[in-house]
């Protein structure tokens, strides 16, 4: 998919099917949040996981290089 397809404003549809798995459960990934601390602030963050699965998906087509 090409940057250009995967317009910010419409990246949740992008991941309706997704899913968070571990070895018991099955989770909605657009119903589930990464919440972390922020090394540089020090502060709790919070990201959808849907969100993060754009930027990766920006950052393959930007920089094929620099994503394993």
């Amino acid at each position: 998919m090409a940057k250009e397809d995967y317009s910010s404003h419409d990246w949740r549809k992008h991941t309706d099917d997704a899913v968070i798995v571990d070895h018991k459960n099955r989770m909605k990934v657009n119903d589930s949040k990464v919440i972390f601390t922020n090394p540089n602030s020090l502060k709790e963050q919070e990201v959808d996981v849907s969100r993060l699965i754009q930027v990766f998906l920006n950052n393959v087509v930007g920089h094929r290089k620099s994503i394993k």
